[in-house]
């Protein structure tokens, strides 16, 4: 289960522990630090408002990249502010910051910018919104979930974007104010049978920068025209505990790509608190019609030809809704286009669409190449804690040693780096996150670790193992 209904159990832990807008919690005892939000949102004339702040400690030790260990260690949070609606329109504002503590010698930005900034702050959110019945329609800055444009929310900065985006729950739309606050615009979470996404965006804040750009994570700040995408979602109840439900999505990345992303998820119960769930995921992405004014200047290549298949057979059982699952990843070599055959995805990082995506691994860049392996998620205390623990096994046609994000050479792989035929890898996430509201409410403690190791390493210099990332949060949010 994943917060977009195809996300992967880390990226549904991660939105739990960093208290993402939009999901909900359990009712707890209202021990808060701060005054009750009903009470602010009173007094402010039904503002609707949701805030975290919190610590994040990262540690890697990626030696692919650098052989010097590095750490991050920060203080952040945001507020983000939604007013009352008068006559379906509202205003949305909000920001994030991240500070630099001085905490270790060696600091990595991944958490609080480039040196010397020490830190980031910016106004990710100021939107206009248009809300009627089962349409809901936003301008300006703003927070979309997409498999291949979103949020990307594992720091304090999540991944904004500004233009225009709208849902539409065409069938089966709930009465009630599905979109009223400050979560994303998103197609899953919603109990309507079909519903319709669409997103028009010309410029994006990445989780590194403090202000808006033009460009995309190809091009070194050089603008481009955005993106747009659609997706259209589907979901049917079968019998009583079973259902499907199926995603389509057509992006077209203007002067990169086209792509397709398909999913489809089905459960079917059994027994009681017993039932079996499986999946199948596909990508086919090219630059037919894009105008590739980008291919040859940033990425090395004159043409994009990547198709990606994924399957997910597994169990779903307890009270908890624990699952045990198998998967596998498929991407097949096209020589003569982008990495033989790899995907570009312009506007997200690995945020764990594809089954087999890890932390810090996944074939959306290492491809083309396979990989497979088993996932699970396990649940306690009425779901307060949450465990997740998954084992991929990875083979890439053409490995580079893990230098994802550098595109100088032919064909777009990193220039002057021998290319590792078959680079063989295995990687093992484990991660918990425990809600603490019985305690003290919006309170969470989550811990995330990332083991990865290559094993055919000898005559390429560039492997440097092994490659491993922690992930520390503790937040308060309200």
């Amino acid at each position: 289960m994943s917060r977009h209904l195809l996300t992967g159990s880390l990226a549904m832990a991660c939105a739990i522990a960093l208290g993402a807008p939009g999901l909900s919690q359990a009712a707890t005892p209202d021990h808060s630090l701060i005054p009750s939000n009903r009470v602010l949102e009173r007094d402010l004339g039904g503002t609707k408002i949701s805030g975290m702040i919190g610590l994040i400690n990262f540690s890697y030790l990626n030696h692919a990249h650098t052989t010097q260990d590095t750490h991050s260690f920060a203080l952040g949070g945001h507020l983000y502010l939604h007013s009352p609606s008068f006559y379906g329109l509202s205003l949305g504002v909000g920001g994030d910051f991240a500070t630099w503590t001085d905490f270790y010698q060696h600091e990595d930005p991944e958490l609080t910018g480039p040196y010397p900034s020490h830190g980031i702050a910016i106004l990710r959110l100021g939107y206009l919104q248009y809300h009627h019945g089962p349409v809901v329609i936003r301008g300006g800055r703003e927070f979309i979930n997409t498999p291949y444009a979103n949020m990307d929310y594992y720091t304090f900065n999540p991944r904004a974007f500004t233009g225009v985006a709208a849902v539409w729950d065409i069938l089966g739309h709930p009465k009630g104010e599905t979109w009223a606050g400050n979560g994303p615009l998103t197609l899953s979470g919603s109990p309507a049978t079909v519903s319709l996404f669409f997103a028009r965006e010309f410029a994006y804040a990445s989780r590194f920068s403090p202000t808006f750009t033009r460009g995309n994570r190809y091009t070194n700040g050089a603008h481009t025209n955005g993106f747009y995408t659609i997706g259209l979602r589907f979901r049917h109840q079968l019998w009583q505990g079973s259902h499907v439900a199926a995603q389509l999505w057509d992006y077209n990345f203007y002067g990169f790509a086209n792509m397709f992303y398909g999913q489809a998820n089905l459960f079917a119960g059994i027994g009681p608190h017993l039932g079996v769930i499986g999946g199948f995921q596909m990508i086919s992405e090219g630059n037919s019609g894009t105008g590739t004014n980008f291919l040859q200047d940033f990425l090395r290549s004159h043409s994009v030809d990547a198709h990606l298949y994924g399957v997910r057979l597994g169990v779903q059982f307890g009270r908890e809704k624990d699952s045990v699952a198998l998967v596998g990843n498929y991407n097949p070599v096209n020589y003569d286009s982008f990495r033989h055959g790899g995907l570009i995805h312009p506007y997200n990082d690995l945020t764990g669409t594809l089954y087999t995506t890890t932390m810090q691994t996944g074939l959306s860049d290492m491809g083309p190449g396979y990989a497979y392996g088993i996932a699970s998620n396990f649940g306690f205390l009425n779901h307060r804690l949450l465990l997740n623990a998954s084992f991929i096994r990875y083979v890439a046609k053409y490995g580079y040693g893990g230098s994802t994000y550098t595109y100088g050479g032919a064909y777009g792989f990193p220039a002057g780096v021998k290319a590792v035929p078959n680079q063989k890898m295995w990687s093992m996430d484990v991660g918990f996150s425990y809600n603490l509201s019985q305690f003290v409410r919006g309170l969470t403690v989550a811990d995330y670790t990332d083991i990865s190791v290559t094993q055919n390493r000898t005559g390429y210099p560039q492997y440097q193992n092994p490659y491993f990332s922690n992930r520390f949060y503790l937040k308060y949010h309200f």
